[in-house]
């Protein structure tokens, strides 16, 4: 799984056509490697693509491919077209929660898929988490939507034929959202041994967002995958750094403040990663071309060449 210098193009809000058309050559010549698309599952919004929020991506109803931001034909056109430019494709998935249906309640959303709205095994008991520091709370408890008991093997099974779907598109690998409430085989869950280790393909590019730990825990995740986490992260093959995310760019919460950065500025920073981590992952704002600018192709193919010759 590890072994080679990966550029990620995080691409979120592209609709698949836009990808497909107007985006992959460019990005081989700007360096990439590998293009992280939204989350394609359906949501629970009925409305137009130019109305959807970022944050509805992650709020999914099924376990399934196809959204307003394109369709499962749309992905088979996408994956083609990155294979045929030397690119790889990773989808966002979220497993771990589903669709709320009024906020605060942690009921399941009517429009989430009846098999797994209607098995109560597959839910978290109604409680938030408090304390992210806390490792039952949080492998326990609810992110703020209603949580998916992971650990069953019957929603595993569900989730293996949900990935391996996406494989059959041309899919190249995950990034898992929200995988730090995913229990490790040691805290009594083998979500990550089993699901991974039950798909068509094990070379993929899997990843799990894991954000702001020690090193320690972020190396127990590791085993199974990337670890995608920000400049904390010691220097290692099996870690993805980043300097802007979605969240930090949209200031939710506490996480960052990188929203303020101009589009040099977070160019900048990501120049410097570029030469200090193996793996970076460079969020491509929306509606901003500032993934096309020269010093993002500079950080990615000279500080890459000259990471490689100094390891």
């Amino acid at each position: 799984m590890w072994g080679e210098v990966m550029r990620i193009l995080h691409l979120l809000q592209w609709p698949l056509n836009d990808i497909t058309d107007e985006v992959m050559n460019t990005a081989k010549r700007q360096g990439f490697d590998v293009i992280q698309i939204n989350p394609i599952q359906p949501l629970k919004e009925d409305t137009s693509l130019s109305e959807l929020k970022w944050w509805m991506s992650y709020q999914p109803c099924d376990l399934a491919i196809g959204n307003q931001y394109g369709s499962k034909l749309d992905l088979i056109n996408c994956c083609d077209r990155a294979k045929a430019h030397g690119l790889k494709i990773v989808a966002d998935v979220i497993v771990t929660h589903m669709a709320e249906e009024a906020s605060g309640t942690f009921e399941v959303h009517h429009l989430v898929n009846e098999k797994l709205r209607n098995n109560p095994y597959f839910w978290k008991e109604k409680k938030q988490i408090s304390n992210w520091h806390d490792r039952y709370q949080v492998i326990n408890y609810n992110n703020g939507l209603p949580g998916l008991c992971v650990d069953n093997y019957d929603y595993q099974d569900l989730v293996i034929e949900f990935l391996n779907s996406l494989i059959d598109c041309g899919v190249d690998g995950f990034r898992f959202d929200s995988a730090k409430s995913i229990a490790l085989p040691e805290e009594g869950c083998d979500f990550f041994p089993r699901v991974l280790g039950n798909l068509k393909r094990q070379d993929l590019i899997n990843y799990v967002e894991i954000l702001y730990e020690a090193d320690d825990f972020l190396e127990k995740y590791g085993r199974f995958a990337y670890v995608l986490t920000g400049v904390n992260a010691r220097d290692n093959k099996n870690s993805i750094i980043f300097g802007e995310s979605h969240d930090t760019f949209y200031g939710e919460g506490a996480i960052g403040t990188s929203r303020n950065w101009t589009p040099r500025e977070a160019a900048n920073y990501y120049e410097m990663l570029c030469y200090k981590y193996e793996n970076t992952l460079f969020f491509a704002r929306p509606w901003d071309n500032q993934w096309k600018m020269d010093i993002v192709k500079a950080a990615n193919i000279n500080n890459q060449r000259e990471y490689t010759k100094e390891k």
